[in-house]
């Protein structure tokens, strides 16, 4: 029943003319919050009041669909939204009734949600979450950013292009949730009963490459080691959800929501 009502909803959001007053010449108008941290921020605020009860606080779904299956809604048109969110979908969703620009505020944050975070910068304090990063939050101590910091953990140089900022803010708070492929964390015992901890780099049927928390390199062979363990889930620090306030998460996710090589232009 839930995968009838998803088709449903799908069908009915395509199928929908644009309201006339939102047409000018022929042309779809283009959503003037999109880029813009501030009206993010405040379509979130209004997805939270309104939206969340079906949808979750992240669009992670529940009575309603699940707004982060990019595959589902994201081949629809920021006008289709805008009219969804307005006048609601026959058969469970009800009209939003909200003001225009309040209309395309809830669209940029619902689009934020599996866009790239550079194309709608998370809200937040930039500055200050770049001195999160390099300072109080050691986030440099394993990662870097255009040269700069350790190449222990993924680079992050271009983070803001390839993952939505909910998907930034979750690698922080949850970082098990979503560990890099390749990162995963390695004990390894020697022969001799010395330890080595890090992450393995290369790994052949003769030879261990483990490159250790200082990015340190080192070659092993195969013969001379007497276990290796795995570590599950990411060797990243799981305690930032509490060691770090809301205010400061939000500051840093504003700091990596910027790290792209090749900046948007977006709004301040």
């Amino acid at each position: 029943m839930r995968i009838l009502a998803i088709i449903g909803l799908a069908a009915a959001l395509a199928a929908w003319p644009l309201a006339a007053q939102h047409e000018k010449d022929g042309e779809k108008p283009k959503n003037p919050a999109i880029g813009d941290p501030k009206a993010i921020a405040a379509g979130q605020a209004l997805f939270a009041n309104g939206c969340a009860a079906c949808h979750g606080n992240e669009g992670q779904g529940g009575r309603g669909p699940n707004l982060r299956e990019r595959v589902f809604w994201h081949p629809l048109e920021d006008d289709t939204l805008f009219t969804a969110v307005k006048k609601g979908v026959g058969g469970g969703m009800p009209a939003a009734n909200l003001p225009d620009d309040q209309t395309w505020q809830v669209v940029a944050f619902v689009r934020s949600m599996t866009s790239p975070a550079i194309e709608n910068p998370p809200p937040g304090d930039v500055k200050a979450g770049e001195g999160l990063f390099w300072g109080k939050a050691t986030c440099g101590n394993c990662h870097g950013i255009a040269g700069k910091g350790s190449a222990f953990g993924p680079d992050l140089t271009n983070v803001a292009a390839m993952r939505p900022a909910l998907d930034i803010r979750q690698s922080i708070i949850d970082p098990d949730a979503d560990g890099a492929p390749g990162y995963h964390g390695v004990t390894v015992v020697m022969n001799d009963g010395s330890t080595l901890k890090g992450v393995a780099r290369n790994r052949t049927n003769y030879s261990l490459q483990l490159q250790d928390a200082k990015g340190n390199l080192h070659l092993l062979s195969v013969a001379s080691i007497r276990e290796i363990t795995t570590t599950k889930g990411s060797p990243m620090p799981k305690d930032f959800g509490t060691r770090l306030s809301k205010a400061e998460i939000d500051n840093l996710v504003a700091y990596l929501g910027r790290q792209s090589a090749r900046p948007a232009a977006v709004k301040k």
